[in-house]
């Protein structure tokens, strides 16, 4: 029986008891891929598989192997938007630990967590970054492709292997190659997530099918919460500022001959409405966000004056308040002055004595205990969090009706 026979039998086993895995293998083309170095790997709507490797497979083993994938496009890990900065390898990796934080392997292991010297339960972009963290800190590159690692040895990243390994196992090694191989930085896992891009359609297809599903079946349950979570949209800090300005608009009437009073026509003069809105903006200049951070925070805030805003208060703040200052046009250049630790009481008190603000934003990676909001401050306020890591720990220890949004740096 042929690999795609063998695939094809296990997806009409899926179809009598596995709801889910099934509706997730119909959503993608079947496709035979014989150069590809992994044995299956999804992306831009098409489930490929290596018939050569899948043939060596248990039945068992290759089912399981389905399922993973399956899991993978549920979690919709080939269709987000890849993590910042992130190479593929990163990306495959980080994929890989959120399934096994979700899933046990019984007939084969992928990357775990504790091999990164990560914490556990993470999610996908926190492990995709920290990855790529520890990558650049020991020099190695961004992306492999197969040609660059075939040389690469144990001393070099203490994998158990010799040159090109993948390609040409040493003699009775076999069993050891493929209890490791998908462990390790060689092509196999990179070439895992070569289909990988941002596809927003795909992305909402995938949602309106697990609202759909009614028996998970053997997925576990610590998995079904994920791909339910993931089914909630990303908050859009453009979206949600843009919004938060037109939730604090404030109106000054004046009155003009040049338009009728409704009642009277030109014999009173009408009232015509400007809109005006007052916003302060505090900046956290703490020495834990980066430069890079900042003038990120920056660039966001001159996108306000297209919002219609005339002037915006600004104010830096570490432990401390710095001077409130006025801008009235985006500035290109900004002087920081700080870089020591981080509170943000001082800010909120200042909010709370100034009530001619109709709104107020905090800039921040949220590294600092949530402030005690006085009860006599009516300023709404919107915490702007630096990345998804740090929205994560802030939203854990701020109150639920707290307004916040993430602002990712652009890749």
């Amino acid at each position: 029986m042929t690999a795609r026979e063998r695939i094809s039998q296990i997806a009409q086993h899926w179809f009598l008891y596995e709801e889910a895995l099934f509706t997730t293998f119909c959503s993608h083309r079947l496709m035979e891929n014989s150069t590809m170095q992994c044995h299956m790997r999804v992306g831009k709507g098409a489930f490929e598989f290596n018939p050569t490797r899948c043939a060596s497979c248990t039945d068992d083993e290759l089912q399981e192997r389905m399922k993973v994938e399956m899991i993978r496009i549920l979690l919709k890990h080939p269709y987000e938007r890849q993590p910042e900065g992130c190479g593929r390898l990163a990306c495959a990796q980080g994929s890989n630990c959120v399934v096994s934080d979700n899933y046990y392997f019984r007939t084969f292991t992928i990357d775990d967590a504790s091999d990164f010297e990560l914490p556990r339960d993470g999610h996908y972009e926190f492990y995709a970054r920290q990855i790529q963290k520890k990558r650049d800190t020991d020099s190695l590159p961004t992306d492999y492709s197969f040609d660059d690692i075939e040389c690469r040895t144990e001393s070099e990243h203490g994998f158990d292997y010799g040159s090109n390994a993948e390609m040409a196992p040493s003699e009775g090694a076999e069993d050891e190659e493929e209890r490791h191989d998908h462990r390790t930085p060689f092509g196999t896992t990179a070439d895992m997530a070569e289909n990988w891009q941002h596809d927003e359609l795909m992305k909402e297809q995938i949602n309106d099918m697990i609202n759909h599903v009614q028996n998970w079946g053997s997925i576990p349950g610590s998995a079904v919460e994920q791909i339910i979570a993931s089914t909630k949209a990303r908050i859009d800090y453009r979206k949600v500022l843009a919004r938060f300005r037109a939730s604090v608009l404030s109106q000054a009437r004046r009155l003009t001959r040049m338009r009728p009073n409704r009642r009277s026509g030109f014999d009173q003069m009408g009232s015509r409405y400007h809109f005006t809105t007052r916003l302060i903006v505090g900046v956290d200049v703490s020495a834990s966000v980066s430069s890079e951070q900042l003038q990120h925070f920056y660039t966001t805030i001159n996108r306000f004056f297209r919002y219609g805003i005339k002037e915006i208060d600004v104010v830096q703040f570490d432990h401390a308040l710095g001077e409130v200052k006025s801008i009235s046009k985006a500035s290109p250049k900004v002087e920081v002055t700080g870089r020591g630790g981080t509170s943000f009481q001082p800010f909120v008190d200042l909010v709370a004595r100034s009530p001619q603000y109709d709104g107020a934003i905090i800039y921040t990676d949220g590294g600092a205990p949530f402030p005690d909001i006085p009860p006599t401050m009516r300023t709404p306020l919107c915490w702007v969090i630096t990345n998804e890591e740090d929205h994560e720990i802030f939203r854990r220890h701020a109150p639920s009706t707290t307004k916040t949004c993430v602002i990712d740096l652009p890749g």
